[in-house]
């Protein structure tokens, strides 16, 4: 099985809520559980019902997270890569250790997510749920910028570039689609609108990014 980013960024994920916050800027939203519409049950890639530790509680009790977890095992049935959905089980379910729970299950999703579909965009695989990763070409940035977007509700992307992985959540914009969150206590953003995009970095400010062609 290939070498996967997610498993340098999630020896990260479990401390990075602990660093203090940078009162220099300002805290991005925080992002609440979203519950399933009366009368409709979530349904994650293992069983609900028999839902066990913290982890597996929350994804059942949030719809955009249980998305995730869907296409995850998805993702590893198209790949033919069951290890990548028992190793993400192992992942999420550690999550319970984390000061901030659902955003190190929403961050190791999203990882788990953009390195899956790098693999099966190379051999042909369309957008579903999620989609990536998308190539953009970001000025000031020294290479290239691969974002991978799941579409749920309110969604989230996963950004890769220069050896770093992170992933951030969707919040709500006038136009086109903004994302914001906090690595490693330092504050991210990303915005697209239409092949155009914008990646905020500390101490960089916003960088302009054109999506590559070929898309």
């Amino acid at each position: 099985m290939r070498p996967m980013v997610v498993t340098i960024a999630m020896l990260a994920l479990a401390g990075c809520e602990r660093e203090a916050p940078d009162n220099r800027t300002v805290a991005p939203k925080t992002v609440a559980a979203q519950p399933a519409a009366p009368g409709r049950a979530i349904e994650a890639s293992f069983d609900c019902a028999r839902a066990n530790g913290q982890a597996q509680e929350l994804v059942c009790a949030d719809v955009n997270l249980a998305a995730m977890d869907r296409e995850i095992a998805r993702l590893a049935g198209l790949a033919a890569e069951p290890a990548a959905l028992a190793d993400w089980a192992r992942e999420r379910d550690d999550c319970w250790k984390s000061d901030e729970l659902r955003h190190c299950v929403m961050a190791g999703a999203m990882l788990r997510v953009h390195d899956l579909r790098r693999g099966l965009q190379a051999a042909g695989e369309r957008d579903g749920l999620s989609a990536g990763p998308v190539t953009y070409s970001c000025k000031g940035l020294g290479g290239p910028l691969l974002a991978t977007f799941v579409n749920s509700d309110p969604g989230a992307v996963a950004l890769e570039w220069g050896g770093e992985a992170i992933a951030i959540d969707h919040v709500a914009a006038a136009s086109g689609a903004r994302y914001e969150g906090r690595w490693n206590g330092q504050p991210y953003g990303f915005s697209t609108e239409g092949r155009e995009a914008t990646l905020t970095l500390a101490g960089k400010g916003d960088l302009n990014c054109s999506e590559a062609p070929g898309r």
